[in-house]
């Protein structure tokens, strides 16, 4: 929008055609009434049964339910073209006003906006006088730039509404009354992604979840429609929420790559990075719902960051009683979740979780539920020199411990028994996140128990420092050689290569049985403990998560 256009706009025009909208809106609000008082009704009061009006009454209620969302979807565009108006009336004034102003202070304002100053003649004008007339140019130009910069923002609101609309129209999207509702929820708020002031990506979780009810029906389903970027991540949205933007947008995003791949044909680079990252999780999904031994996958975290994000969880967190939310060790990434290969030898991580939902929901108590959540939201190292360091650990464990606080914020019922668990080296990530949470003045909360797995090390001399008094468990194979991983630094046989041994009698933790196969393959003794090769280790992990009091114990080293 430049200053010509914004000078001389005739916004009374956008006022007379939101009045045609208007009129056009109630005469087609009156034609939809007649329907549904004529037919559809009359329809209803007749008890009219039998197969003929089986198959035809969900068909009249159908075009009831499309006349509806027209009629609302016709409101919409009026009152979008009228807030629009008076917005351009606005700016309109604003930048009228300062043009009157620069000329009483004999300013000039070219066509673009700029403000210039005449040069002085006056020898005997007084010395600050040139200071003043810059200070006053500098601050028309600036009232000058913001009212042309609103003028611009207003008119692709108004472009961006009306092709909305548009598009809604020509794939008939806009006959579903929960489009249309969205629409009108955004109408009515005019700039709504300024009004609806969504949280900041570092907001706590019980904020953003305090915004989200806040929302109401309407402002949800407009947030779903219109900005789910902005959800499919946030800690404290609820998970079904979650679930249904990121599967979408992951279909949008793979559907026509996976029909390439599948049909051998060509693809480009980027879709082939795409297919290696994504691809997996894709396989994973579309297994959901093909064993009804199996409980529905969510996914609630989704990214491209680093190796890939990805976060999935057999049951509804929301709504369950137990929770166990699992960190995966080095080398893990997209397809870590995926469904090609060895999938039950304890590297597939999915299959790990799945594995405890289902030893869980065994030993849960009499109306209890279980979620099951395997977290991959941290670049794990690969088998090289970054295993050595901890930088992967400490840089993940902030959004980890964040994580869990969104599963308290965004629970319903009775607050969650939530077990926080890690395997190797995100042993080492869950250890700091705990920290994190139990430090005095934390916004994170902390779970109700902690287990470490085959771990090198939490970054912890002893359990007491995680703040949890009795509730750190550690499960190690005798020839786990991660469990046995020396120190970088000293000679103390207790000392690993992340800080003490957790499973040794200085860190005191509570050590549970794991070792009927450790006597086997060591690369078996560290990957076997969420698998139903992993003797009692799995079944242990269960009572712990669920809470159920049979954890079998053994002495520490």
């Amino acid at each position: 929008m430049d200053l010509r256009s914004l000078k001389n706009a005739n916004v009374a025009d956008l006022h007379t055609l939101a009045d045609a909208y208007d009129a056009l809106c109630k005469a087609y609000s009156q034609y939809a009434a007649d329907w549904k008082s004529g037919t559809a009704d009359r329809v209803h009061g007749s008890e009219w049964t039998g197969p003929a009006a089986t198959a035809a009454i969900p068909v009249l209620d159908g075009i009831t339910d499309k006349l509806r969302a027209a009629t609302i979807e016709l409101g919409c565009i009026g009152r979008d073209l009228r807030d629009c108006a008076d917005a351009f009336t606005l700016a309109r004034s604003r930048l009228r006003q300062a043009l009157l102003d620069a000329r009483a202070k004999g300013l000039s304002v070219d066509e673009c906006g700029t403000v210039s100053r005449p040069p002085s003649t006056n020898p005997y004008r007084a010395p600050d006088r040139e200071a003043q007339q810059k200070a006053a140019a500098e601050e028309i130009g600036r009232r000058i730039g913001a009212a042309l910069a609103e003028a611009t923002s207003v008119d692709e609101r108004l472009a961006e509404a009306l092709k909305r609309y548009a598009d809604h129209a020509a794939d008939q999207s806009g006959l579903d009354v929960r489009t249309a509702s969205a629409d009108a929820y955004l109408a009515a708020t005019g700039n709504a992604a300024r009004r609806l002031n969504t949280p900041d990506k570092d907001a706590a979780p019980t904020e953003v979840n305090g915004w989200w009810k806040a929302l109401g029906p309407e402002g949800q389903q407009w947030c779903v429609s219109h900005h789910p970027q902005a959800i499919g991540n946030l800690d404290g949205i609820p998970a079904e929420v979650r679930d249904r933007v990121n599967r979408a947008h992951l279909r949008t995003l793979m559907t026509g790559i996976m029909k390439k791949h599948d049909g051998h044909l060509p693809m480009t680079s980027h879709e082939k990075a795409l297919y290696h990252l994504y691809g997996p999780i894709v396989r994973r999904l579309d297994k959901d719902g093909r064993d009804p031994a199996s409980p529905r996958v969510l996914l609630l975290g989704l990214g491209s960051e680093g190796k890939g994000r990805a976060v999935l969880s057999y049951g509804n967190p929301d709504t369950a009683t137990d929770i166990s939310a699992y960190v995966p060790g080095i080398t893990t990434d997209t397809h870590s979740l995926g469904t090609a290969g060895r999938v039950h030898d304890g590297t597939n991580e999915a299959e790990n979780a799945l594995s405890l939902y289902r030893a869980a929901s065994r030993k849960a108590p009499a109306g209890h539920s279980v979620a099951s959540i395997v977290w991959l939201g941290y670049d794990p190292p690969g088998m090289d020199l970054g295993a050595a360091s901890t930088k992967a650990g400490r840089d993940g464990a902030p959004a980890y411990a964040k994580f869990l606080s969104g599963l308290r914020a965004g629970h319903e019922g009775r607050p969650p028994h939530i077990t926080s668990i890690g395997h190797s080296y995100g042993s080492y990530l869950v250890g700091q996140a705990t920290r994190l949470a139990t430090r005095p003045g934390s916004y994170d909360a902390a779970p109700d128990d902690v287990i470490f797995l085959g771990s090198p090390g939490v970054g912890v001399d002893k359990a007491s420092d995680l703040g949890m008094p009795g509730r750190v468990w550690v499960g190690a194979a005798d020839n786990d050689v991660v469990t046995r991983l020396p120190s970088k630094f000293g000679i103390d046989p207790d000392e690993r290569w992340y800080g003490r041994d957790p499973a040794s009698r200085h860190f005191d933790a509570n050590r549970f049985t794991v070792d009927n196969w450790s006597r086997g393959n060591p690369v078996d003794a560290h990957t076997k403990y969420l698998t139903g090769r992993g003797g009692p280790s799995l079944d242990n992990i269960a009572a712990i998560v669920t809470g159920s009091g049979d954890v079998e114990l053994e002495g520490r080293r």
